[in-house]
């Protein structure tokens, strides 16, 4: 039978991949799927679609279940905005830390490493964060007892960050290997649509776990056994025959060489000359704004949301679960819509539109002080309607359209660099979103704490606004 990932796939430019997918014959599931979602796929694109996206499934499930009632929980336990902060600053400090070192280690040790050493991490920090306490959502903790559950948190996130940074970077750099250039817009949207799904599924399914069982390991076991059962699934995907490995390798070797592939500066000296590209450097910026935003909401909305609409942790998971659906269901339209309408103008302008809609989210989760309304508190259905139909509908529809566009955008800028710049973009791409989730929540906490969600709120909608301005004055002026 076929195999069920082609994990090693050789360094090839973009007109070698293009000759190897013509040849390749359609099956009735890559045909099911090309009608399904009106792009035309090989067997080797329907693989690496199905695998790739299931892994960013899961993998984000475990990232994101614990949204819904650990800063409830932490806080209830005497931890104060500082620490909760650093506990979910965790995370993306250890993706950023790893995400540039993933493509230099692909090259040399392999996809399959990359991917298994990765669910085994995630499993291990998953185990470990059952260690930490507080068992049970209103318990208060001594200070011994607060600092140890404060410890063993943050060394659960910060390993399961590099894990991460593992599982996603592979996964954009099997996209930019398998896929043409033309279809790399169109994958992106399904990948992001995984990643949604995960975020769907992972606070809904976390909040209500802790809800009906009032036991933080259980949703802990429960995503450490599901990670644990992915590994020999990896473990047995079927590579190509090692001859026909070994002769394409030399030749995507030689095309990377002759197209400048490799820079004999190493990983600072590449990093260098992609953040030379204006272009480049402005879709890093509208990245970073985006990311920060992100950020900012796991440690803030759901206490500010319990607060003002008093409502539970499952409910406060079924808000996450909504927004990420709205995303989930919006990504695989920004490839056709782009495609329909061009490489780079459709996709410039829907990051721009995105990231507004974004900015007016904000507007409505305060609900900022500059709306020309007040509310009469959690029985009044006007706040309800603007903060979470209003927020969550601009947010969910909004960062699809304004996140997905950005790393083909970046790839864009640089694609006459070579094909490894474009891994070492991919890579990069991870690092500054986690950079921004890292500046989001060490310091969304303390801004909230400090000048009250509403207007700490109506300020990161602001950080959207003028990323777009600087975007867009670029786009026009450097050509």
């Amino acid at each position: 039978g076929e195999a069920l990932g082609d994990l090693e796939a050789p360094l090839l430019d973009a007109s070698r991949i293009e000759d190897d997918i013509q040849e390749e014959e359609p099956t009735a599931v890559s045909q099911a799927m090309s009608s399904a979602l009106g792009h035309d796929l090989t067997p080797s694109q329907t693989r690496f679609l199905l695998t790739g996206s299931f892994i960013d499934i899961l993998t984000n499930v475990s990232v994101s279940f614990i949204f819904p009632f650990l800063p409830t929980m932490l806080e209830n336990a005497g931890a104060g905005p500082y620490q909760r902060g650093l506990i979910f600053a965790a995370l993306p400090f250890g993706v950023l830390l790893v995400s540039p070192l993933v493509p230099p280690l692909l090259w040399r040790f392999g996809t399959k490493a990359a991917l298994i050493s990765s669910l085994v991490l995630i499993t291990a920090c998953l185990s470990l964060a059952t260690y930490a306490g507080p068992p049970r959502g209103d318990t208060k903790l001594t200070d011994r007892a607060l600092t140890r559950c404060v410890t063993i948190w943050v060394c659960s996130r910060l390993f399961m960050g590099f894990a991460v940074a593992g599982t996603g970077v592979t996964v954009l750099c099997l996209m930019t290997r398998h896929l043409p250039r033309r279809s790399h817009v169109f994958a992106n949207g399904v990948l992001e649509s995984a990643i949604g799904v995960g975020y769907m599924v992972g606070p809904a399914f976390g909040g209500w776990l802790f809800e009906l069982f009032r036991w933080s390991e259980v949703p802990l076991i429960v995503n450490a056994t599901a990670t644990a059962l992915l590994i020999p699934l990896v473990a047995n995907m079927r590579l190509e025959d090692e001859e026909e490995d070994d002769e394409e390798e030399g030749a995507g070797g030689n095309t990377a060489d002759q197209e400048g592939g490799e820079d004999k500066r190493g990983t600072v000296g590449m990093t260098m000359r992609l953040f030379a590209r204006p272009r480049f450097f402005a879709a890093v910026l509208v990245l970073l704004a985006v990311s920060i935003s992100f950020g900012v909401f796991p440690s803030t909305l759901p206490p500010h949301l319990q607060r003002t609409l008093k409502i539970g942790e499952g409910s406060v998971g079924t808000v996450y679960a909504g927004i990420a659906g709205l995303y989930a269901f919006f990504t695989p339209f920004v490839g056709p819509l782009a495609e329909n309408g061009g490489i780079t103008n459709p996709l410039g302008a829907m990051a721009v539109c995105g990231a507004l809609l974004m900015a007016v989210a904000h507007l409505c989760f305060g609900p900022s002080p500059l709306l020309p309304m007040r509310f009469d508190g959690p029985r009044d259905w006007r706040l309800w309607a603007v903060d979470i139909i209003g927020g969550g509908v601009c947010y969910g529809i909004g960062s699809a359209f304004g996140f997905v566009p950005l790393l083909p955008l970046m790839q864009a800028a640089v694609v006459d660099m070579g094909p490894r710049y474009m891994e070492m973009t991919a890579g990069l791409s991870n690092a500054v979103y986690y950079s921004g989730e890292l500046v989001g929540q060490l310091f969304g906490a303390q801004i909230v704490s400090s000048a009250g969600f509403p207007w700490a709120s109506t300020a990161f909608g602001g950080m959207l606004v003028g990323a777009c301005a600087l975007f867009g004055l670029v786009r026009l002026m450097v050509k």
